[in-house]
């Protein structure tokens, strides 16, 4: 009975003081909002550093945001709606200026928690995203898996992406748009200490694998580097600064130690939200 009572006050406290169901800048958490809750949350990931070999930029930086409208639906489902914009800034060598490419799109999210990282042995949620652009479509789907301590977390998230997006093709000085599928196969990592109330400091690692119907595997790009979440009342923020560390499957495309080519050297994503 003692065990039950301080389980469950243990519990209060925590969804007391952390009414965001995530913590960390990438990975995710099996918690969902309770009924009726309601986040705004504002995400901006900056990314430079896409100069690979193979790669056809001498410079290129993506600023990618997200501006997130998330409710809790009870019976321990969520669901989210994004609005996104990306931008990226990019030059050639025979570019005589910076030139500039802006995609909006809209996703939505559904994710449904299926038991607790305190009250059952490990935290488990599954996640579905749809986004929908104007020449691209993608599914998102993900396997959610956390446990929480008294003051450290640990997450682990299985991710799959499957993209359609329109190409332009040329030949015979013909230009043709045709549609092109591709997939990627995602790991994230993420633990965070919490060393006062509301505030923690921690480490994200991610790894990348896109595939191909031609080539299959191309590259296994890994990321990892610092993650810090505050949280004061109902406003938190989250940071986490990416580089990338190597590309763990070389091929032909990706021959280097990093991919920079698909990928760029260093990302930092910053997210800002307030609970309702």
């Amino acid at each position: 009975m003692k065990y039950i009572l301080t389980t469950a006050i243990f519990c209060l406290l925590i969804t007391a003081s952390y009414a965001q169901d995530r913590v960390f800048g990438y990975t995710y958490q099996s918690n969902v909002l309770n009924k009726g809750d309601f986040d705004l949350e504002f995400w901006n990931t900056l990314s430079t550093g896409k100069v690979g070999d193979n790669s056809p930029y001498i410079y290129g930086q993506h600023l990618d945001q997200r501006l997130e409208f998330e409710f809790g639906l009870g019976k321990n489902v969520q669901t989210a709606f994004y609005l996104n914009s990306e931008l990226f800034n990019y030059a050639f060598p025979s570019s005589e200026g910076m030139e500039q490419e802006h995609k909006v799109s809209f996703s939505n999210e559904w994710k449904w928690k299926l038991s607790d990282p305190v009250a059952n042995g490990i935290g488990f949620a599954l996640y579905e995203e749809f986004e929908f652009g104007g020449n691209n479509v993608e599914f998102e789907t993900k396997l959610i898996f956390d446990k929480r301590f008294q003051n450290d977390l640990f997450a682990f998230n299985l991710v799959h992406k499957y993209e359609i997006e329109k190409e332009i093709e040329v030949e015979d000085e013909v230009a043709k748009a045709e549609w092109e599928n591709s997939s990627a196969l995602e790991f994230y990592f993420g633990y965070m200490h919490f060393f006062k109330s509301g505030m923690g400091l921690g480490l994200e690692m991610r790894n990348n694998n896109d595939i191909s119907d031609e080539d299959g595997r191309i590259n296994s790009v890994l990321f990892a580097g610092p993650a810090f979440s505050a949280s004061v009342e109902k406003f938190f923020v989250n940071i986490s600064v990416l580089p990338q560390l190597g590309n763990l499957h070389k091929t032909d495309w990706a021959p280097g130690s990093m991919d920079l080519n698909n990928y760029e050297k260093l990302e930092v994503r910053l997210m800002a939200g307030y609970n309702f």
